[in-house]
């Protein structure tokens, strides 16, 4: 895989391992988390734990996926990603488990993340969006320098429907407005493996 771990001021943000299994089910088996994700199962049982580690080498060969567990002490509280969807632009994703929200980790994990995107992967621009009712994850976003599009909806497999989706996107130059710099210049300051 040849994926450094990434590093912030609490968070370690790293792929997935089997002794994260347990926890991947405690945090995710939530109506609160599952409901706000498009392809999140509800229950989350040990099964769907199971299914999603066997994935992750399949994930990081074919090149179009960068799925990560977060970590606070060692322990998985949520997970943030990358993928490259059908439009062929890459799309930021992210959830933690309800014991960890209003704490920043969300924010910290993805302005590392953010910047990881448009630093090593060197995307153009990136997407992302929330549905309707979750504010807070619009909160999040908008953080990072993303700003609204265009509404649509999208499936989630909680709810079992489409429901109304408000997408954002990122441009790189927003990005290097954002960070104070320009587009390719020095890093800002995050550990990871190029």
């Amino acid at each position: 895989m040849g994926f450094s771990p990434i590093v912030t001021s609490r968070l370690i943000l790293r792929a997935y391992e089997m002794r994260d299994r347990v926890r991947l089910v405690q945090n995710a088996s939530n109506w609160r988390v599952a409901k706000n994700l498009g392809m999140m199962p509800y229950p989350y049982t040990q099964e769907c734990a199971d299914e999603w580690l066997a994935k992750q080498p399949g994930f990081w060969d074919s090149g179009t996926s960068v799925p990560l567990c977060i970590a606070l002490d060692g322990e998985q509280i949520g997970g943030i990603g990358l993928d490259v969807r059908a439009h062929g632009q890459w799309e930021l994703g992210y959830w933690l488990g309800e014991p960890y929200w209003n704490r920043g980790y969300a924010s910290e994990a993805a302005f590392a993340v953010r910047d990881y995107a448009f630093e090593t992967l060197n995307v153009e621009r990136l997407v992302a969006g929330h549905y309707v009712d979750n504010h807070p994850s619009g909160r999040v976003l908008t953080k990072l320098g993303f700003r609204y599009t265009v509404e649509a909806m999208r499936p989630c497999l909680a709810r079992g429907a489409d429901v109304k989706c408000l997408e954002m996107t990122l441009p790189r130059s927003s990005w290097a407005e954002a960070v104070g710099r320009p587009s390719g210049s020095a890093s800002t300051g995050y550990a990871w493996a190029s």
